[in-house]
């Protein structure tokens, strides 16, 4: 007995798969009719090429190919799709990231910052095995299963070009190629592996004294590598090297976090600008500079965390809106932002003159890099909030906070 073959063409196939990709976006119910056509096609396909399943996963791995192309990495594609599409289209596509790396021997070719991505993804989520393990052909997939599919598809057609931070795979070659971070050398990294060590003390301790402890250790540590990376370099005559850094912003409140770590890298001579569709923010600095942002971010935003909660919890749960978490955050970061300058501004006049020429070849290679990563900045108004107990308590807050020594760093950039 033959089963009658429905006459497809591709282009039938492909429209379907577009009108369903518009249902999904609407909710798994509204799609659940066009995902049962789909199946029914996929069922009596008998080629790759008619089997809507196959299309569509074979679309989506393209597009991650060319997502690297124009300046995605891994690690920004899967947080832009939690933030654009959903947890369960996060997930497919972190999968899909690393079929797509086994396809490619990524992790074989790759720069070394492009395969720890890939093993960060790879320990976070179950590798799902070929193409055919992210939506199965036959007519086998669930409803669910192509309504995520669809919905990330769609997400993918729309992503718009990034920055090149890091070389795309046609720019690999065969041979792996080293890390493209400059800077890091061994030294250098065994002490940031120090500073990283007292900075988590610091902030996991219950005890202020133990706390401002470790932060002076910190501190001192950061001061002397910041001081001999820019000194050392400057005598030996070398280029001054520039790196682009991506740090992913987690919400809610992505808006007021972005803004404490734009004033942490305004006060660290580093420069820093805002992606709201992938909700990350770059930072362009020399490459001691940039991890020691990051360093200070990480650090304060969990003092300014633990300091909001608490706040909360001392008027009996009552500021816990949104409005003041929001204020609370704002107004953190510009305390933050002050006291950081503060420092610099101190830590400048006493390491004195012979560190100037220094500063401004080095921010002058900052600007370079920055203009060329980002010809065409606009600057939008900031968001004002109004919530005065949720800006006080933030501003006391970041009075209270613990900085690294990342805030006296200016003698390295």
């Amino acid at each position: 007995m033959h089963r009658q073959r429905p006459d497809h063409t591709p282009a039938d196939v492909g429209e379907l798969i577009n009108l369903a990709t518009r249902y999904a976006k609407v909710s798994q119910r509204v799609a659940a009719p066009k995902v049962d056509q789909l199946n029914a096609i996929s069922a009596a396909a008998t080629a790759p090429h008619l089997d809507p399943a196959a299309l569509v996963v074979g679309e989506v791995l393209s597009r991650i190919g060319s997502a690297w192309e124009y300046g995605w990495q891994p690690l920004d594609l899967v947080h832009g799709a939690r933030r654009r599409t959903s947890a369960a289209g996060s997930k497919w596509t972190a999968r899909a990231v690393l079929v797509e790396a086994d396809g490619t021997r990524a992790a074989e070719r790759a720069p070394q910052e492009w395969a720890d991505q890939l093993r960060v993804l790879a320990a976070r989520h179950d590798h799902c095995g070929g193409p055919e393990a992210l939506l199965a052909v036959g007519g086998r997939a669930s409803v669910a299963d192509w309504t995520v599919a669809l919905v990330t598809l769609d997400w993918m057609r729309r992503l718009p070009r990034s920055e090149l931070l890091l070389p795309p795979p046609s720019r690999w070659g065969q041979a792996r190629r080293r890390s493209t971070a400059a800077g890091l050398h061994g030294k250098s990294a065994k002490t940031l592996t120090k500073i990283r060590a007292l900075l988590a003390k610091a902030e996991s301790t219950e005890f202020p004294a133990e706390a401002d402890a470790f932060t002076a250790k910190a501190q001192d540590l950061m001061t002397r590598h910041a001081i001999d990376e820019a000194l050392v370099a400057d005598e030996a005559g070398e280029s001054i090297a520039v790196q682009g850094a991506r740090v992913l912003i987690h919400h809610p409140y992505g808006l007021e976090k972005a803004s404490l770590l734009d004033v942490i890298a305004r006060a660290n001579r580093t420069r820093a600008i805002w992606n709201d569709f992938s909700s990350c923010v770059t930072l362009v600095g020399v490459p001691t500079d940039v991890a020691q942002v990051e360093m200070l971010f990480t650090s304060t935003l969990v003092q300014a965390t633990r300091a909001m909660t608490q706040a909360g919890r001392d008027s009996h749960g009552t500021d816990t809106s949104s409005s003041f978490r929001k204020a609370f955050l704002s107004a953190y970061a510009v305390r933050i932002g002050e006291r950081l300058a503060d420092s610099s501004e101190h830590a400048t006049d006493t390491y004195g003159t012979d560190l100037v020429p220094v500063l401004q070849r080095q921010a002058e290679a900052v600007h370079g890099e920055f203009e060329r990563l980002f010809p065409h900045v606009t600057t939008g108004p900031r968001r004002r909030t109004f919530d005065a107990r949720g800006w006080n308590a933030g501003t006391r807050a970041a009075d209270a906070a613990v900085l690294p020594a990342a805030e006296v760093g200016p003698a390295h950039s």
